[in-house]
């Protein structure tokens, strides 16, 4: 069965659908089944559309959120090692010890990075072969452990995936 239509329909159809023109007087003749798509078949394209964009959002979001949370990962690293740096650096020994590697744990709170909000702790162990925080002045070893957290700032969906950096490491008095 062939469908006629008249030739000024012709710049409505592209050639692809179309298929070959056969000029009769003032009409086009097109092959059955090539006028085009039915309503059922647009339809399901668009439901098949909808699933792939579905699909390429989640993860979207997905990649958001783990670079989010990679960014917080190498900026805790970057704060725990800074504050290491510092502890090495500081003096301790038999004729003084520097206050920044007395015993204890200390803590500072909102250190603000690249417009994220960090708390770095910093433990030190005046005896690391017994459990707990020991606070010796006379001691020859310490063990230092920096912790650094991301602080959340609400429930976003792209809050990060952790972030949290412990660096742990042990100094000796320099004269023995």
């Amino acid at each position: 069965m062939t469908q006629h239509f008249p030739k000024s329909a012709a710049r409505l159809f592209p050639s692809w659908v179309t298929g070959p023109r056969v000029c009769q007087d003032e009409t086009i003749s097109l092959p059955a089944g090539e006028l085009g798509f039915s309503m059922l078949e647009a339809v399901i394209s668009l439901l098949l559309m909808t699933i792939v964009a579905l699909g390429s959002a989640s993860l979207f979001s997905y990649s958001v959120y783990n670079n989010s949370g990679a960014s917080d990962r190498a900026t805790s690293m970057a704060l725990a090692q800074e504050a290491l740096e510092l502890s090495r650096g500081a003096r301790f020994n038999s004729t003084g010890t520097d206050p920044s590697l007395v015993g204890g744990t200390t803590s500072q709170l909102g250190i603000v990075r690249g417009s994220r909000t960090f708390d770095v702790t910093k433990t030190i162990d005046d005896d690391p072969s017994t459990t707990g925080v020991q606070i010796n002045a006379a001691s020859n070893f310490k063990s230092i452990t920096i912790t650094v957290a991301p602080r959340l700032t609400g429930k976003g969906w792209a809050s990060g995936a952790g972030g949290t950096i412990t660096l742990i490491t042990q100094r000796s008095r320099t004269d023995h």
